[in-house]
Protein backbone atom coordinates (compact mmCIF):
# COMPACT_ATOMS: atom_id res chain seq x y z
CA UNK A 1 0.00 0.00 0.00
CA UNK A 2 2.97 2.37 0.93
CA UNK A 3 4.37 1.76 -2.51
CA UNK A 4 1.31 2.05 -4.44
CA UNK A 5 0.81 6.28 -2.42
CA UNK A 6 4.19 6.59 -3.26
CA UNK A 7 3.88 5.46 -7.05
CA UNK A 8 0.78 7.70 -6.84
CA UNK A 9 2.80 10.43 -5.72
CA UNK A 10 5.30 10.27 -8.16
CA UNK A 11 3.03 10.03 -11.00
CA UNK A 12 0.72 13.14 -10.14
CA UNK A 13 4.28 14.89 -9.80
CA UNK A 14 5.03 13.88 -13.75
CA UNK A 15 1.38 15.09 -14.67
CA UNK A 16 1.68 18.35 -13.26
CA UNK A 17 4.94 18.81 -14.95
CA UNK A 18 4.08 17.97 -18.17
CA UNK A 19 0.85 20.39 -17.77
CA UNK A 20 3.54 23.13 -16.56
CA UNK A 21 6.07 23.14 -19.44
CA UNK A 22 3.26 22.42 -21.91
CA UNK A 23 1.47 25.69 -20.17
CA UNK A 24 4.80 27.73 -20.91
CA UNK A 25 5.10 27.01 -24.16
CA UNK A 26 1.97 27.99 -25.57
CA UNK A 27 1.66 31.19 -23.54
CA UNK A 28 5.21 32.40 -25.38
CA UNK A 29 3.90 30.57 -28.89
CA UNK A 30 0.80 33.36 -27.97
CA UNK A 31 2.44 35.78 -27.04
CA UNK A 32 4.55 35.51 -30.20
CA UNK A 33 7.65 34.54 -28.62
CA UNK A 34 7.68 31.96 -31.11
CA UNK A 35 6.92 32.94 -34.67
CA UNK A 36 4.86 30.98 -37.41
CA UNK A 37 6.99 27.95 -38.95
CA UNK A 38 9.79 28.61 -35.89
CA UNK A 39 11.51 25.85 -34.24
CA UNK A 40 10.98 25.31 -30.92
CA UNK A 41 13.45 24.15 -28.30
CA UNK A 42 15.01 20.59 -29.12
CA UNK A 43 13.53 17.85 -26.24
CA UNK A 44 17.38 17.80 -24.78
CA UNK A 45 17.49 21.72 -24.52
CA UNK A 46 13.85 21.69 -22.58
CA UNK A 47 14.89 18.62 -20.45
CA UNK A 48 17.68 20.91 -19.46
CA UNK A 49 17.00 24.06 -19.56
CA UNK A 50 13.84 23.48 -17.26
CA UNK A 51 15.87 20.42 -15.45
CA UNK A 52 13.07 17.64 -16.45
CA UNK A 53 13.40 14.50 -17.86
CA UNK A 54 13.34 14.40 -22.16
CA UNK A 55 9.58 11.77 -21.40
CA UNK A 56 8.21 15.18 -20.08
CA UNK A 57 9.35 17.31 -22.67
CA UNK A 58 7.85 14.77 -25.59
CA UNK A 59 4.49 14.56 -23.48
CA UNK A 60 3.87 18.40 -23.32
CA UNK A 61 4.79 18.74 -27.19
CA UNK A 62 2.79 15.86 -28.01
CA UNK A 63 -0.25 17.70 -26.42
CA UNK A 64 0.49 20.78 -28.14
CA UNK A 65 0.20 19.11 -31.44
CA UNK A 66 -3.14 17.67 -30.53
CA UNK A 67 -4.40 20.79 -29.86
CA UNK A 68 -2.70 22.11 -33.38
CA UNK A 69 0.00 24.36 -32.08
CA UNK A 70 2.56 22.71 -33.16
CA UNK A 71 3.32 20.28 -36.25
CA UNK A 72 6.41 17.35 -34.91
CA UNK A 73 8.97 15.89 -37.71
CA UNK A 74 10.49 12.94 -36.85
CA UNK A 75 14.69 13.59 -36.61
CA UNK A 76 13.85 17.39 -37.00
CA UNK A 77 11.78 18.38 -34.09
CA UNK A 78 8.64 20.72 -33.16
CA UNK A 79 7.55 23.67 -35.30
CA UNK A 80 4.90 26.18 -34.44
CA UNK A 81 1.96 26.65 -36.63
CA UNK A 82 0.05 29.13 -38.27
CA UNK A 83 -2.72 30.32 -35.98
CA UNK A 84 -6.15 28.11 -36.36
CA UNK A 85 -9.16 29.87 -38.66
CA UNK A 86 -12.58 29.07 -36.43
CA UNK A 87 -14.61 27.38 -38.75
CA UNK A 88 -17.97 29.06 -40.12
CA UNK A 89 -21.09 27.14 -39.04
CA UNK A 90 -24.51 29.34 -40.73
CA UNK A 91 -27.89 28.73 -38.77
CA UNK A 92 -30.69 29.67 -40.99
CA UNK A 93 -33.68 30.87 -38.73
CA UNK A 94 -36.59 33.45 -38.67
CA UNK A 95 -35.28 36.26 -36.65
CA UNK A 96 -37.77 38.20 -35.80
CA UNK A 97 -39.34 35.43 -34.26
CA UNK A 98 -40.44 36.05 -30.77
CA UNK A 99 -38.29 36.18 -28.24
CA UNK A 100 -40.47 33.89 -25.98
CA UNK A 101 -40.28 31.49 -29.25
CA UNK A 102 -38.36 27.40 -28.94
CA UNK A 103 -35.90 29.01 -31.85
CA UNK A 104 -34.69 31.73 -28.94
CA UNK A 105 -33.60 29.05 -26.61
CA UNK A 106 -32.35 26.78 -29.42
CA UNK A 107 -29.85 29.07 -30.38
CA UNK A 108 -28.53 29.48 -27.26
CA UNK A 109 -28.03 25.69 -26.58
CA UNK A 110 -26.67 25.15 -30.19
CA UNK A 111 -24.16 27.95 -29.31
CA UNK A 112 -23.70 26.41 -25.76
CA UNK A 113 -22.32 23.33 -27.54
CA UNK A 114 -19.96 24.45 -29.88
CA UNK A 115 -16.28 23.78 -30.33
CA UNK A 116 -13.99 26.69 -29.94
CA UNK A 117 -12.91 26.01 -33.64
CA UNK A 118 -15.87 27.32 -34.75
CA UNK A 119 -18.41 30.13 -35.02
CA UNK A 120 -22.16 30.40 -35.50
CA UNK A 121 -22.87 32.93 -38.07
CA UNK A 122 -27.02 33.75 -37.71
CA UNK A 123 -29.14 34.38 -41.16
CA UNK A 124 -32.90 35.87 -41.36
CA UNK A 125 -34.72 33.82 -44.06
CA UNK A 126 -37.73 35.90 -43.44
CA UNK A 127 -40.06 32.88 -43.09
CA UNK A 128 -40.01 32.93 -47.11
CA UNK A 129 -38.83 29.56 -49.01
CA UNK A 130 -37.05 31.49 -52.16
CA UNK A 131 -34.69 33.56 -49.73
CA UNK A 132 -33.98 30.10 -47.61
CA UNK A 133 -32.83 28.32 -50.89
CA UNK A 134 -31.21 31.53 -52.06
CA UNK A 135 -29.09 31.66 -48.48
CA UNK A 136 -28.09 28.40 -48.72
CA UNK A 137 -26.88 28.40 -52.29
CA UNK A 138 -24.70 31.50 -51.64
CA UNK A 139 -23.32 30.31 -48.63
CA UNK A 140 -21.99 27.26 -50.09
CA UNK A 141 -20.26 29.11 -52.69
CA UNK A 142 -18.80 31.14 -50.14
CA UNK A 143 -17.18 28.25 -48.24
CA UNK A 144 -19.10 27.92 -45.52
CA UNK A 145 -18.26 24.95 -43.74
CA UNK A 146 -21.62 23.82 -42.19
CA UNK A 147 -25.37 24.66 -42.19
CA UNK A 148 -27.81 24.02 -39.73
CA UNK A 149 -31.28 25.13 -40.87
CA UNK A 150 -34.47 25.44 -40.05
CA UNK A 151 -37.06 25.36 -42.60
CA UNK A 152 -39.84 27.90 -43.45
CA UNK A 153 -43.21 26.66 -42.15
CA UNK A 154 -46.55 26.89 -44.60
CA UNK A 155 -44.30 26.07 -47.56
CA UNK A 156 -44.40 22.39 -49.13
CA UNK A 157 -41.30 22.56 -51.52
CA UNK A 158 -40.97 20.68 -55.13
CA UNK A 159 -39.46 18.54 -56.01
CA UNK A 160 -37.40 20.44 -58.29
CA UNK A 161 -36.94 22.38 -54.70
CA UNK A 162 -35.38 19.57 -53.02
CA UNK A 163 -33.30 19.10 -56.09
CA UNK A 164 -31.78 22.30 -56.48
CA UNK A 165 -30.61 21.44 -52.53
CA UNK A 166 -29.27 18.30 -52.62
CA UNK A 167 -27.43 19.23 -55.95
CA UNK A 168 -26.21 22.58 -53.86
CA UNK A 169 -24.80 20.51 -50.98
CA UNK A 170 -23.84 17.83 -52.80
CA UNK A 171 -21.03 16.26 -50.37
CA UNK A 172 -19.35 19.49 -49.77
CA UNK A 173 -21.29 20.78 -47.02
CA UNK A 174 -23.05 19.25 -44.11
CA UNK A 175 -27.14 20.12 -43.37
CA UNK A 176 -28.38 19.61 -40.48
CA UNK A 177 -32.49 20.40 -40.25
CA UNK A 178 -34.01 21.20 -37.04
CA UNK A 179 -37.66 21.93 -35.87
CA UNK A 180 -38.79 21.08 -39.50
CA UNK A 181 -37.92 19.14 -42.21
CA UNK A 182 -37.72 18.81 -45.80
CA UNK A 183 -38.16 15.73 -47.00
CA UNK A 184 -35.90 14.17 -49.61
CA UNK A 185 -33.04 16.65 -48.92
CA UNK A 186 -30.18 14.82 -47.65
CA UNK A 187 -29.78 16.40 -44.11
CA UNK A 188 -29.74 15.05 -40.66
CA UNK A 189 -32.75 16.12 -38.58
CA UNK A 190 -33.78 16.94 -34.70
CA UNK A 191 -36.89 17.71 -33.91
CA UNK A 192 -39.89 16.86 -30.79
CA UNK A 193 -42.67 13.54 -31.09
CA UNK A 194 -45.45 16.32 -30.96
CA UNK A 195 -47.57 13.29 -31.08
CA UNK A 196 -46.01 11.78 -28.45
CA UNK A 197 -46.27 14.62 -26.29
CA UNK A 198 -50.19 15.12 -26.69
CA UNK A 199 -50.87 11.69 -25.90
CA UNK A 200 -48.69 12.51 -22.33
CA UNK A 201 -51.14 15.44 -21.82
CA UNK A 202 -54.55 13.71 -22.61
CA UNK A 203 -53.67 11.01 -21.02
CA UNK A 204 -52.64 13.16 -17.56
CA UNK A 205 -55.89 15.35 -17.85
CA UNK A 206 -58.11 11.76 -17.82
CA UNK A 207 -56.56 11.48 -14.50
CA UNK A 208 -58.44 14.07 -13.63
CA UNK A 209 -61.50 13.60 -14.79
CA UNK A 210 -60.93 16.11 -17.67
CA UNK A 211 -62.70 15.09 -21.21
CA UNK A 212 -64.33 17.97 -23.03
CA UNK A 213 -60.64 19.14 -23.83
CA UNK A 214 -59.81 22.10 -26.72
CA UNK A 215 -56.82 21.95 -28.65
CA UNK A 216 -55.50 25.08 -30.23
CA UNK A 217 -53.61 24.51 -33.09
CA UNK A 218 -50.13 25.52 -33.71
CA UNK A 219 -48.58 28.19 -36.78
CA UNK A 220 -46.62 25.58 -38.83
CA UNK A 221 -47.83 22.03 -40.97
CA UNK A 222 -45.21 19.67 -39.14
CA UNK A 223 -47.15 20.58 -35.44
CA UNK A 224 -50.31 20.10 -36.51
CA UNK A 225 -50.21 17.20 -38.64
CA UNK A 226 -48.52 15.58 -35.27
CA UNK A 227 -51.09 17.53 -32.50
CA UNK A 228 -54.01 16.16 -34.68
CA UNK A 229 -52.61 12.31 -34.68
CA UNK A 230 -51.82 12.72 -30.78
CA UNK A 231 -55.08 13.85 -29.67
CA UNK A 232 -56.88 11.65 -31.88
CA UNK A 233 -55.11 8.57 -30.63
CA UNK A 234 -55.10 9.51 -27.18
CA UNK A 235 -59.10 10.20 -27.25
CA UNK A 236 -59.72 7.00 -29.36
CA UNK A 237 -57.72 4.73 -26.08
CA UNK A 238 -59.51 6.82 -23.56
CA UNK A 239 -62.80 7.02 -24.81
CA UNK A 240 -63.18 10.78 -25.21
CA UNK A 241 -65.18 11.39 -27.73
CA UNK A 242 -63.45 14.59 -30.32
CA UNK A 243 -65.49 18.07 -30.73
CA UNK A 244 -64.41 19.47 -33.69
CA UNK A 245 -65.62 22.68 -32.12
CA UNK A 246 -62.78 22.40 -29.81
CA UNK A 247 -60.29 22.39 -32.35
CA UNK A 248 -58.94 25.77 -32.95
CA UNK A 249 -56.88 27.31 -35.51
CA UNK A 250 -54.95 30.38 -34.80
CA UNK A 251 -53.87 32.84 -37.47
CA UNK A 252 -51.12 34.18 -35.63
CA UNK A 253 -52.08 37.92 -37.17
CA UNK A 254 -54.91 37.71 -35.03
CA UNK A 255 -55.39 37.34 -31.96
CA UNK A 256 -58.83 39.05 -31.32
CA UNK A 257 -60.49 36.10 -33.35
CA UNK A 258 -59.22 33.48 -31.77
CA UNK A 259 -60.15 35.16 -28.44
CA UNK A 260 -63.96 35.02 -29.52
CA UNK A 261 -63.87 31.62 -30.84
CA UNK A 262 -62.35 30.74 -27.12
CA UNK A 263 -65.42 32.55 -25.77
CA UNK A 264 -67.91 30.51 -27.34
CA UNK A 265 -66.79 27.34 -26.32
CA UNK A 266 -65.24 28.14 -22.70
CA UNK A 267 -68.66 27.51 -20.83
CA UNK A 268 -67.90 23.84 -22.43
CA UNK A 269 -64.62 22.63 -21.99
CA UNK A 270 -62.96 21.36 -19.12
CA UNK A 271 -59.68 21.38 -20.26
CA UNK A 272 -57.12 23.68 -23.01
CA UNK A 273 -54.02 22.50 -24.64
CA UNK A 274 -52.11 25.22 -26.71
CA UNK A 275 -48.36 26.93 -27.20
CA UNK A 276 -47.51 28.52 -24.45
CA UNK A 277 -46.61 31.92 -25.48
CA UNK A 278 -50.32 32.11 -27.28
CA UNK A 279 -51.69 31.16 -23.26
CA UNK A 280 -49.45 33.75 -21.91
CA UNK A 281 -51.50 36.24 -24.50
CA UNK A 282 -54.37 34.43 -23.20
CA UNK A 283 -54.63 34.86 -19.62
CA UNK A 284 -56.98 37.66 -18.80
CA UNK A 285 -59.58 35.83 -20.34
CA UNK A 286 -59.01 32.63 -18.65
CA UNK A 287 -59.16 34.07 -15.36
CA UNK A 288 -62.06 36.36 -16.27
CA UNK A 289 -63.93 33.06 -17.44
CA UNK A 290 -65.13 32.42 -14.00
CA UNK A 291 -63.76 28.81 -14.16
CA UNK A 292 -61.01 27.72 -11.42
CA UNK A 293 -57.54 26.58 -12.28
CA UNK A 294 -57.14 23.73 -12.43
CA UNK A 295 -60.42 22.13 -10.75
CA UNK A 296 -62.62 23.43 -13.44
CA UNK A 297 -60.23 24.58 -16.13
CA UNK A 298 -57.21 22.42 -16.85
CA UNK A 299 -53.95 24.51 -18.65
CA UNK A 300 -51.95 22.75 -20.70
CA UNK A 301 -48.99 24.76 -22.53
CA UNK A 302 -46.75 23.40 -25.37
CA UNK A 303 -42.78 24.09 -25.57
CA UNK A 304 -42.48 25.34 -21.92
CA UNK A 305 -40.57 28.22 -22.86
CA UNK A 306 -42.48 30.57 -21.02
CA UNK A 307 -44.14 28.67 -18.24
CA UNK A 308 -42.68 31.18 -15.78
CA UNK A 309 -44.50 34.10 -16.91
CA UNK A 310 -48.01 32.18 -16.42
CA UNK A 311 -49.93 32.28 -12.95
CA UNK A 312 -50.55 29.40 -11.74
CA UNK A 313 -47.10 27.77 -13.23
CA UNK A 314 -48.39 26.23 -16.43
CA UNK A 315 -47.77 21.98 -16.68
CA UNK A 316 -46.11 21.97 -20.12
CA UNK A 317 -44.79 19.45 -23.08
CA UNK A 318 -41.57 20.62 -22.70
CA UNK A 319 -40.00 21.28 -25.72
CA UNK A 320 -35.94 19.29 -25.79
CA UNK A 321 -34.08 22.34 -27.27
CA UNK A 322 -31.38 21.45 -25.21
CA UNK A 323 -31.32 17.37 -26.68
CA UNK A 324 -31.97 18.91 -30.37
CA UNK A 325 -29.04 21.81 -29.74
CA UNK A 326 -26.81 19.31 -28.17
CA UNK A 327 -27.55 17.02 -31.13
CA UNK A 328 -27.77 18.84 -33.87
CA UNK A 329 -24.49 20.79 -32.94
CA UNK A 330 -22.27 17.58 -31.95
CA UNK A 331 -23.72 15.96 -35.54
CA UNK A 332 -22.66 19.52 -37.34
CA UNK A 333 -18.72 19.17 -35.71
CA UNK A 334 -18.56 15.78 -36.68
CA UNK A 335 -19.69 15.72 -40.39
CA UNK A 336 -16.98 18.49 -40.65
CA UNK A 337 -14.31 16.77 -39.70
CA UNK A 338 -15.68 13.57 -41.35
CA UNK A 339 -15.74 11.40 -38.42
CA UNK A 340 -18.98 9.95 -38.59
CA UNK A 341 -20.68 7.16 -41.21
CA UNK A 342 -22.61 8.89 -43.87
CA UNK A 343 -25.89 7.48 -43.47
CA UNK A 344 -28.06 10.53 -41.76
CA UNK A 345 -30.06 10.69 -38.76
CA UNK A 346 -33.68 11.56 -38.21
CA UNK A 347 -34.51 11.98 -34.90
CA UNK A 348 -37.46 13.29 -33.07
CA UNK A 349 -37.09 13.41 -29.69
CA UNK A 350 -39.96 12.19 -27.05
CA UNK A 351 -40.99 15.26 -24.94
CA UNK A 352 -41.29 15.32 -21.40
CA UNK A 353 -44.80 16.42 -19.37
CA UNK A 354 -43.99 18.26 -16.72
CA UNK A 355 -46.67 18.17 -14.16
CA UNK A 356 -47.03 22.23 -12.22
CA UNK A 357 -49.91 23.42 -10.79
CA UNK A 358 -52.62 24.48 -14.21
Amino acid sequence: MVQLRKWVVQMNAANNKVQMLHDLLKKEIEAGTYKQGEKLPSVRDMAVSYNLNKSTAVAALATLANEGLVRTEAGRGAFVLGKREPKQIAMLYYVDAAPFRVETELLRHLHKSMGEDYFLSLHDTTQNYPVFRDKIVSLVRSGVKGIIAIPPKGYIPTQEDVDVLNDTISDRVPLVFVIRNIEGVNADYYSMNLDTGIQKAVAHLATSGKRHIALIEHDSRKCIEEELAGMETACRNLGILINPRYILQYDYNDLEVLKQKLRQILEEIDAIIAPDNLLCSLQELLRNSGKAIPEELSVVGINDVVSPFFYPPLTSIHFPVEAIGFSAMNTMMMRIEKSMPPEKIRRNFVPELIIRET
